[in-house]
């Protein structure tokens, strides 16, 4: 899936995956979290659930491709960001709230890591080609002990045409499990999803897990 394909999508509006409330697993889950704690949002289009991570008191750094994704975010909060070059990204932030604009990919050249990371569109946004090299990266961005709140779907049948992608936990697992223990938090099925009602879809699930990063034995390699 190249990038000219999310910079149209963005362009034409077409960001179903946009929540325009707070994520319910992440309001849930989070509330034993460490709150002075950097968040590492991957793949954050304009998740509003950036806002409610730094209103917790953590600092958000979040990584998006969209320029365009970047400044309706800045813009939808009200706030002028400041902009600085950082490594291969430019950087826009306000406050605590830092959006690093650019390949998500590229982000091993910050040399930064995490304990806490959100990923609630991240992974499903990927084809599968490219899922694997996305847990290797974040296997090197967290810590040891560190922490992944990760939000799949399932759905059948199953095109796999376009994201969301449907990914299953047998899935998850095969690709966190090498340096991740993995527990599912939760399902929840969508019974009045549009493809649902419509026929389209028999199911549509989403499901949350609990990653956390192994001791580090080995590492994945750079890609």
């Amino acid at each position: 899936m190249e990038a000219a394909f999310w910079h149209q999508r963005w362009e034409e509006n077409r960001i179903g995956f946009h929540q325009s409330d707070f994520n319910g697993w992440l309001k849930t889950w989070w509330a034993d979290r460490p709150m002075d704690e950097p968040v590492l949002v991957p793949l954050c289009g304009k998740s509003r659930d950036m806002v409610w991570l730094c209103e917790q008191g953590h600092p958000v750094h979040g990584f998006e491709l969209s320029p365009l994704a970047v400044e309706q975010f800045f813009g939808e909060q009200g706030w002028t960001p400041e902009r600085t070059e950082v490594g291969p990204y430019q950087r826009l932030g306000h406050g605590d709230l830092h959006i690093y604009q650019g390949d998500f990919f590229a982000a091993w050249q910050l040399d930064q890591r995490y304990r806490l990371v959100y990923d609630r569109a991240s992974l499903i946004a990927l084809p599968a080609p490219l899922r694997l090299r996305y847990a290797q990266q974040l296997a090197r961005m967290v810590l040891e002990g560190g922490e992944i709140l990760l939000v799949t779907v399932e759905y059948q049948p199953d095109p796999q045409h376009e994201p969301p992608f449907s990914v299953s936990e047998l899935e998850v697992r095969r690709l966190f499990e090498p340096h991740f223990s993995v527990s599912v938090l939760g399902r929840q099925s969508e019974v009045t999803h549009p493809r649902v009602v419509s026929g389209q879809l028999s199911y549509f699930d989403e499901v949350c897990y609990r990653l956390v990063r192994r001791a580090h034995k080995t590492l994945p390699p750079l890609m």
